[in-house]
């Protein structure tokens, strides 16, 4: 009996506090927007260092790296590319809070680092959180929410 006492008083109390929370079945959340990164490299003229006459690098030869915030290991980002005619190619990838840094190389060379900020913003029914790059290299920029894109100039 004293079992039968203790098991109705706990399903009562966990029905007291399913009903106590906010009903989000009719929430309107926004949809959640990928967390990605796209660049151009140009030089100081804008023009495209990876397609077109101005061409230096290959894509092929392009890399980013990151920095594991969990084990400090640097890790191989799976990037993509797309092209626009024969003289714009952008880079892109997805940011992650698993990575505290990332890195651009060009060549086996790394030549610049980019960081993102993870901006945690959860409401009773919706995750509105995002990320902004905010750093490029030792230079602080206005936070750019993502998705977005930036040109590197070489």
């Amino acid at each position: 009996m004293k079992n039968k006492v203790l098991t109705l008083g706990l399903l009562s109390a966990l029905v007291l506090m399913w009903g106590c929370g906010k009903n989000c079945r009719d929430a309107s959340c926004p949809t959640v927007v990928p967390a990605f990164f796209a660049f151009r490299l140009t030089n100081s003229a804008d023009k495209d260092l990876l397609a077109g006459p101005a061409k230096i690098y290959d894509t092929a030869q392009l890399r980013i790296r990151a920095k594991r915030s969990s084990t400090g290991n640097l890790e191989l980002i799976n990037r993509v590319f797309t092209q626009s005619g024969d003289t714009l190619v952008l880079t892109g990838f997805n940011v992650s809070q698993d990575f505290s840094v990332y890195y651009l190389q060009l060549n086996g060379v790394t030549t610049d680092s980019l960081f993102f900020q993870y901006n945690k913003n959860v409401t009773a029914c919706c995750d509105l959180s995002n990320f902004t790059f905010n750093r490029f290299n030792t230079t602080s920029i206005t936070p750019a929410k993502l998705p977005a894109s930036f040109v590197i100039k070489k």
